[in-house]
């Protein structure tokens, strides 16, 4: 987690600098959602309510976007008393456990906005990029910890709703595959899906 926050925190400042220029050039688009995520991997599988996202968008037609954005969410699962065997095969404990997997998606982004209503607008879009992840297990007094890098690709639905002069509400749903992997944690892959609700500001 120590080596995630200073991503999250160089992400903030650049897409606070593209928010700071979007206001004197264009009327593009700066995001701030909460995301609810449903992992979908061999590690852990419960739901996590703790995600969060950053997004900006320039709108280079009336009706299509580029942007860049990142996401952060923390999973944590806890697991029964088994009987789990050392990564080297040489070993095995039994004992319950505690499995997290911290995950940081930054993507670059196109997005194409539908005809919609006076107050609505539909959009779907795609998202490239990289994700880096930490996961970890731990075994009572024990742990196997690991990091990585991975290739992203996101696509995800949605559709703003206008709320107030230039702010819009922002609904979506996404689906996040990440090509991470984990030779001690018996993973080739991170996936999960996943609803953003957040607001779009000038």
């Amino acid at each position: 987690m120590k080596k995630i926050l200073p991503v999250i925190l160089l992400l903030t400042c650049c897409l606070g600098s593209l928010h700071s220029i979007a206001q004197t050039a264009s009327p593009d688009k700066f995001f701030v959602s909460w995301e609810i995520a449903f992992p979908n991997n061999d590690l852990v599988s419960k739901a996590s309510f703790s995600g969060g996202r950053l997004e900006y968008r320039r709108m280079i037609k009336p009706n299509f976007s580029i942007g860049i954005g990142a996401s952060w969410n923390s999973f944590e699962q806890y697991a029964g008393t088994k009987t789990y065997q050392a990564p080297s095969g040489n070993g095995a404990v039994t004992t319950d456990a505690v499995k997290d997997i911290y995950t940081v998606p930054v993507t670059i982004s196109g997005h194409y906005y539908l005809q919609g209503g006076k107050h609505i607008k539909p959009y779907i879009g795609v998202g490239l990029g990289t994700q880096y992840s930490e996961q970890d297990i731990y075994y009572n007094i024990y742990g196997i910890e690991d990091n990585n890098w991975g290739f992203c690709v996101r696509p995800e639905i949605g559709f703003l709703v206008r709320i107030a002069r230039g702010a819009e509400l922002n609904v979506g749903g996404f689906f996040n595959y990440a090509t991470n992997k984990s030779d001690d944690l018996g993973f080739n892959h991170l996936q999960h899906f996943g609803i953003n609700i957040g607001f779009a500001f000038p």
